[in-house]
């Protein structure tokens, strides 16, 4: 089973995660959700995100899933670069409505909104990390590493990275209430403006996966 060490070490991978390496189009698309539909919506985004680590996990732990990412690299490169400029186009494209700035008890968003979408914002944050290649390599790497650490125990891998996603999800929901309460502080056209920093962003990482993959493919 785990040592006080292993989870210390699993306990800043989660922090590492959900800081430094998570500074990312997903954390940007976490805070514009946030700050346009509420802490709900972000949240579900959120668990979307974790949901997919947590196969990714599972995949590297029970199979040898590495062969899904070799010779398929170019394909998952590009793939995941359309998505992030089309998530970037229409996020800079959005205006900000006024029933944005509506304040409410839920973060200004209706409790019929955040049902009814909630499905969808969880299926876009599953989407946006499924097709990003980085984060396939991160954890195939990283259950490589800890697997080999751990002498090939599944059920101690298993618990390492649940902590590990433990953490990521708890930092993401602080991103998101903090974002949300942040939005009395921000009027339609600061709203707008943001989402334009934001879709702007999205398009960058986009292009930036595509311009690495062909690069990295010629």
């Amino acid at each position: 089973m785990l040592t006080i060490r292993d989870v210390i070490d699993a306990l800043i991978l989660g922090l590492s995660l959900a800081t430094i390496f998570g500074m990312g189009p997903a954390f940007f698309t976490l805070v514009q959700t946030s700050i346009n539909k509420g802490f709900k919506s972000a949240l579900f985004f959120a668990l979307g995100v974790a949901t997919n680590d947590i196969l990714m996990i599972l995949l590297c732990i029970m199979t040898s899933v590495k062969v899904v990412i070799e010779g398929n690299e170019l394909f998952f490169s590009l793939a995941a670069g359309v998505i992030l400029i089309l998530f970037g186009h229409f996020t800079y494209r959005r205006k900000a409505k006024p029933n944005d700035m509506e304040k409410s008890e839920t973060y200004n968003v209706p409790a019929t909104t955040e049902k009814t979408n909630g499905l969808t914002y969880f299926m876009k944050g599953f989407a946006l990390n499924i097709l990003n290649p980085f984060v396939w390599i991160f954890w195939i790497g990283s259950v490589a590493l800890i697997s080999g650490q751990m002498e090939g125990n599944r059920l101690a891998v298993g618990i390492f990275f649940a902590i590990t996603i433990g953490v990521c999800i708890t930092c993401d929901a602080l991103k998101a209430y903090g974002a949300a309460a942040l939005k009395r502080f921000f009027n339609p056209r600061r709203i707008t403006i943001m989402n334009k920093i934001t879709g702007i962003i999205l398009i960058v990482f986009g292009v930036v996966f595509i311009i690495r993959s062909l690069w990295n493919f010629v």
